[in-house]
């Protein structure tokens, strides 16, 4: 059975297998080991560092996400109070903050099951067993 690369980013697991964790600590807030991730899956074997400098590709994604996440805030609070500012700089700036551990890890796993995706297609990707 084949895993959507996507649906396992969702979980931050192996876009290969589905199965592998990608952060050696599962909780985000943990700032210690925040960015600690295994070389390879522990299931398939996948490289989650393919090359270094790999994850600079993650900002963007991690980018996207603040970005929806402003959109989303703008529109909620547009309609709660109409157009007021700074309950929406307080709100989001908040939020933001709040959130870099996750959108960090989660512009991580999106980027990887992105190129995952991308260089399956081509044949390109390889795991560590082969």
């Amino acid at each position: 059975m084949s895993v959507s690369p996507f649906k396992a980013a969702l979980k931050l697991k192996c876009p290969q297998c589905g199965k592998g964790n990608l952060f050696s600590c599962s909780n985000p807030y943990n700032f210690k080991k925040l960015t600690d991730m295994p070389d390879h899956c522990p299931e398939c074997g996948l490289s989650f560092m393919p090359e270094p400098g790999f994850y600079y590709g993650a900002m963007y994604v991690s980018y996207a996400l603040t970005i929806a996440l402003s959109v989303f805030n703008f529109i909620w609070i547009y309609m709660l109070w109409g157009f007021v500012v700074m309950p929406y700089l307080v709100i989001n700036s908040t939020l933001l903050i709040l959130l870099i551990p996750v959108f960090f890890r989660y512009g991580r796993s999106y980027y990887l099951a992105l190129i995952y995706k991308i260089e399956k297609g081509s044949g390109k990707r390889r795991s560590h067993n082969e």
